[in-house]
């Protein structure tokens, strides 16, 4: 008799689903749930339990298989395109947009009596000084991403009594087909000597496996890989291995923020598989 806890992973995407093969490797049984029933037939016909489900803001799909579960894991990101349904709701801020569809998860987590959720959110919740930040410096006034403020989305689940929670702040994603440089190949990049943050997929995966098995709830984890190269090192070679056209920088400074990801190493006793952003391409 299989005694892991169920999980489901609302969002089987560039992290979601590498990190269900992990655990479905691991003996757990894992559900997911994708956007298109095209992808759904795809993964159930590789062996992966899928179910589609869409918040446009509101929900359409199957909910209970989504939310009957022991641990939800949140990998939503906020779309970068306008909602495909014309419905007042979808004319708002993307900001407001993505509250209410995270909203809409708190609250569907808590009607189904989900014990523990594990939230993949954003670096972007600590001020760009140039100086190091780690997790207490999460701050409301921070700089948006992709229109989002994060902190406030972090709250919609970390104020629930109704289940355990943590959450685990992520720098920008590379490898498993991720490339960084596409996003600036050609283009003008300011702050040459300005350091990044990076983490590989594999390295998300790593953590929010630990997370899991350690049921590390209550927590609050950066994920960043240790080295921070410089953006005019870093997205030159990304490029570069791609065959790309490097950036053209611009010798004019750009804010940055340096974060620091000792407690997933002290805590968890973490070791990340790329510690160095140069050598994860």
């Amino acid at each position: 008799m299989n005694t892991q806890p169920r999980i489901s992973i609302v969002g089987y995407g560039r992290v979601g689903l590498p990190l269900a093969e992990v655990l479905v490797e691991k003996g757990f049984e894992v559900s997911g749930t994708v956007t298109s029933q095209e992808k759904c037939n795809k993964l159930n016909a590789a062996g992966m339990k899928t179910s589609v489900l869409k918040f446009l803001p509101e929900p359409e799909g199957d909910l209970d298989a989504a939310f009957n579960t022991d641990i939800l894991i949140v990998t939503v990101p906020p779309s970068r395109e306008p909602s495909a349904k014309k419905e007042p709701s979808a004319k708002k801020e993307p900001s407001v947009q993505f509250s209410v569809i995270m909203q809409r998860i708190a609250d569907e987590a808590e009607s189904h009596s989900v014990q523990k959720v594990l939230l993949i959110s954003t670096t972007s919740v600590y001020h760009q000084t140039g100086e190091v930040v780690r997790e207490d410096d999460a701050s409301h006034d921070s700089d948006a991403f992709l229109g989002i403020s994060w902190l406030p989305i972090e709250e919609l689940f970390t104020e629930s009594a109704s289940f355990s929670m943590t959450v685990v702040r992520f720098s920008g994603l590379m490898g498993r087909g991720i490339n960084p440089g596409l996003y600036f190949s050609g283009r003008e990049l300011k702050g040459p000597d300005s350091l990044v943050n990076m983490i590989h997929v594999d390295d998300c995966v790593g953590i929010m496996t630990a997370i899991i098995e350690q049921e590390a709830w209550g927590e609050v984890f950066n994920g960043s890989a240790d080295e921070h190269p410089a953006k005019r090192d870093f997205y030159t070679e990304a490029c570069k291995v791609s065959g790309l056209p490097a950036p053209e920088f611009v010798n004019e400074a750009s804010p940055y923020r340096i974060v620091n990801s000792d407690k997933v190493k002290s805590q968890l006793g973490y070791r990340f598989k790329f510690p160095d952003p140069m050598k994860g391409f």
